[in-house]
């Protein structure tokens, strides 16, 4: 038995979209700088808008803004790196130059599937328009006088969940059910990377009859939302799969995301550019004309959603290659990754203590060198992870982080000009002295931020207010733990060993966050580094 005693989130959001419902005066944006990616915020808000992000200082947490339900749940916990914005009047600016001429000098595609009895099934999650996109095509074919079953498969997936929609079409009357059945399926458009894999889904391909259009964007579950162990599958293989029960040479993999992103400034029209790629690739026999005529029909954002479908279509025409999607893989250039690190640890605190910091790197790159020829990996590794150590984020380096020109620039930039944001915290000291929840602070706070950061240099000191807690004793502790376990392992080193050591300087990712979820973080970090140790002794 399910109670509902409020309305569903997700409807909401729905009904703010269309002009229903309107929309709440702030919005909220995670500062990465100051992030963990811990998976915190996930876990408090059960959320799966608050998706992790891979950047050049390892993963982090980032809102995905359209499919926010703006109910603040994600608030909740004591991480410092959320802020609420109040977006300027004049909106986000638009990145589409407007939308292309009716024709827009596309060719018509040579359609290369059965129009007798053509079978399609769309894969995707809740909450991003699979049922909408599903109802524009059944309405589409319906005008071009086709013949229409489909069938939803929607169950309680109302945002995150596994979402199908099959749909079969002829142009003369035709009975049987409007599932498909294993083998049958023309058009099979993954909406969502990790649901268009799924075998269960996939059992209605055919490598003779299917072909696929598949979303290659990383759209995280759950599981990867709060558990930093759990990683996105690797997306060639994956797409790999797919391909492999499909007709491969005519299938199409594109990151929809980042292409409608770059063209609207928005990712909600993934779905409909995908359309446009499957009409282009000969995939979908209904003429572009309808499709577009059932967009104007259905009413909403009727100008950026036929500037998709007809983004998608040109993605084909041009015969553009396959697109994973970036991301930030580590292979940049080794000097390059310490030097940053270098200027990062001087801002940090002085010039000593990144010289510090370089000195311990260039031990490990030499003694890399002097066994394999060259540092790589594991003076890469150790470099990124003994900065996340030494850069651990206290009261003066979070000061720093919220003053970062980048973080206006990045507001200003999702938000536009003028839109003003505040600083969500929790402090220590208040917490201690009762307040269970956090405290916004606006712009007027900033000078006491830039109070904090110039009081950097007793950071460690006895006059340290801030350095008396278990969490910072337990922070300034770790980069000697570090250094000495790997220090202790170094002998072990040679063209065998790299891989075990690389996975031994790797440790340190495992600490995350703040307050007591770092402290259950260094618990498991400790564990892993004696156990790493034992193996190599």
């Amino acid at each position: 038995v399910l109670i509902h005693d409020q309305e569903c989130a997700t409807e909401l959001r729905r009904k703010r979209k269309r002009g229903l419902v309107a929309e709440p005066a702030q919005r909220v944006l995670i500062n990465e700088r100051v992030c963990e990616g811990c998976g915190d915020c996930g876990a408090k808000s059960n959320c799966l808008s608050v998706q992790p992000v891979d950047t050049e200082f390892g993963r982090k947490t980032r809102i995905h803004q359209a499919s926010c339900n703006k109910d603040f749940s994600c608030l909740d916990g004591d991480c410092p790196s959320f802020l609420t914005v109040r977006p300027a009047k004049s909106g986000r600016p638009r990145r589409a130059g407007g939308v292309p001429a009716a024709d827009a000098g596309l060719p018509e595609p040579e359609i290369r599937v059965r129009t007798d009895e053509f079978n399609m099934r769309i894969t995707g999650v809740g909450g991003t328009g699979v049922v909408t996109v599903a109802q524009v095509i059944s309405t589409a074919a319906s005008m071009a006088g086709l013949q229409v079953r489909a069938l939803d498969q929607m169950g309680l997936a109302q945002k995150g969940g596994a979402v199908v929609s099959d749909i079969r079409l002829s142009p003369e009357p035709f009975t049987g059910a409007s599932k498909l059945t294993p083998g049958s399926c023309d058009l099979y458009l993954g909406c969502d990377l990790l649901v268009a894999a799924d075998a269960t889904q996939l059992a209605a391909a055919s490598p003779e009859r299917t072909i696929a259009v598949t979303c290659t964007s990383r759209v995280p579950t759950g599981a990867m939302v709060r558990d930093t162990a759990v990683a996105f599958p690797d997306v060639p293989g994956t797409v790999s799969r797919i391909h492999g029960l499909t007709r491969a040479g005519l299938s199409v993999a594109v990151d929809a995301r980042a292409q409608t992103t770059a063209l609207l400034g928005d990712d909600q029209f993934t779905n409909v550019f995908l359309v446009g790629a499957a009409v282009q690739a000969g995939a979908l026999p209904v003429p572009a004309r309808f499709l577009e005529e059932a967009l104007e029909l259905n009413g909403v954002a009727v100008e950026a959603n036929i500037a998709a479908f007809r983004a998608g279509r040109r993605y084909v025409a041009d015969g553009a290659d396959e697109a994973h999607g970036a991301a930030v893989t580590g292979d940049e250039d080794v000097d390059a990754v310490i030097q940053r690190r270098v200027a990062e640890l001087t801002a940090y605190q002085n010039r000593a203590y990144a010289q510090d910091y370089a000195r311990h790197v260039q031990a490990i790159s030499e003694a890399e060198r002097n066994s394999l020829g060259s540092p790589g990996r594991l003076t890469e590794a150790y470099a990124r992870n003994l900065f996340k150590l030494m850069a651990y984020k206290d009261e003066y380096e979070v000061a720093r982080l919220s003053l970062d020109p980048a973080l206006g620039q990045a507001v200003a930039a999702q938000f536009g000009d003028g839109a003003r944001y505040s600083y969500r915290l929790h402090p220590p000291v208040l917490r201690s002295l009762g307040l269970n929840k956090k405290v916004t602070l606006g712009p007027w706070f900033r000078p006491a931020f830039r109070a904090l950061y110039a009081s950097r240099g007793v950071r460690g000191t006895a006059w340290d207010v801030f350095g008396r807690t278990e969490v910072r004793r337990t922070e300034r502790a770790l980069p000697g733990e570090y250094r000495d376990a790997v220090s202790a392992a170094l002998p072990k080193l040679s063209p065998q060993t790299p891989p075990v050591l690389v996975a031994l300087a790797e440790l340190p990712d495992l600490v995350r966050g703040y307050e007591h979820v770092k402290l259950a973080s260094v618990a498991r970090f400790r564990a892993a580094l004696a156990e790493a140790a034992r193996d190599l002794s």
